[in-house]
């Protein structure tokens, strides 16, 4: 049985960030749900991707999961889908995070309770992070592999629903806290982002704790980022992102000229600085697109 005073945070990543008109609609689905409020949402026209967060208690998440899959299934369609970032559905990614550390169980139970209402909604795919079936599905960089182009040649053994070509397939599952987090280079430099990512990344000598990164260009924005997922705010700030990056894009004749936060982050994410208000001045958080302090904060929202 869900308690009504669990409350969730979802950061669902949506395979559209360049038809304004269906953004709006999957936001509407989303806030049409009660007891459901949509905290934010991040367009990213060139990666052609939103991420859309939304909080409330268990069962009216559950009900407002179920809302944006239905209204991306009918929306989205993934065999004329381009973009820079790898996703491998309409609904990419879909995470449910607990905002309270004893609502962990909680959060688990209510990705299993959305999986059960995907099977009417034309869509699929599988448990991953904390909820994954199988170990090698908790990383997302796994299920991902091939992107949804090469998901006609795997052996889609779904744990939920089924394949269906124009919605693709979605990783879903409850997972700790992460944050996402581009930091900008003062110039269009592939190359260099990659190469920045590749020496940053955890899995390599020398690379930051819990970070993953990858490097791409943002024409949009006038200028190439090295994207970052920090996984353990405990072990790794903002600031320290930022620095590194800095520090390394200076071998390209580079330097940091600004980031993007995606989504909410905790206080936590801002230590190093007197605030969040000088962290977000000093990080550049408004160089591409404006950041409010107050209404990205989660413990300003969530008390």
């Amino acid at each position: 049985m869900l308690s009504p005073k669990a409350w969730l945070q979802c950061a669902a990543n949506i395979s559209e960030g360049r038809d304004l008109q269906i953004v709006d609609a999957l936001c509407a689905a989303v806030e049409q749900v009660p007891g459901v409020q949509l905290w934010h949402r991040d367009i990213g026209p060139d990666a052609n991707r939103s991420v859309l967060t939304f909080a409330g208690e268990t069962p009216f998440m559950i009900d407002g999961c179920e809302s944006l899959i239905a209204a991306a299934a009918e929306h989205i369609d993934m065999r004329t889908h381009q973009g820079s970032h790898p996703r491998i559905g309409a609904v990419d990614v879909l995470p449910l995070v607990a905002l309270r550390p004893e609502d962990g169980s909680l959060a688990k139970e209510s990705a299993r309770q959305v999986a059960k209402r995907v099977r009417g909604l034309n869509a699929g795919g599988w448990f991953y992070g904390l909820s994954a079936a199988r170990p090698e599905y908790a990383l997302l960089a796994n299920l991902r592999r091939g992107q949804y182009e090469g998901l006609a040649q795997r052996s889609l053994d779904f744990d939920f629903g089924s394949y269906h070509p124009r919605f693709g397939a979605m990783a879903l599952g409850a997972r700790d806290f992460l944050l996402a987090y581009n930091v900008n280079l003062s110039g269009l430099n592939a190359s260099a982002a990659k190469a920045i990512s590749a020496q940053i990344r955890e899995q390599v000598g020398g690379g930051m704790p819990g970070l993953r990164s990858i490097g791409w260009d943002a024409p949009l924005f006038g200028c190439s980022q090295v994207s970052c997922n920090i996984t353990d705010l405990d072990r790794l700030s903002l600031k320290e992102v930022y620095d590194r990056v800095d520090a390394l894009a200076a071998d390209f004749g580079l330097r940091a000229a600004g980031s993007e936060l995606i989504g909410m982050a905790p206080l936590k994410a801002f230590r190093g600085f007197r605030s969040a208000q000088e962290g977000a001045d000093l990080l550049g958080l408004s160089s591409v697109i404006s950041f409010d302090v107050p209404s990205r904060i989660i413990e300003e929202r969530f008390q």
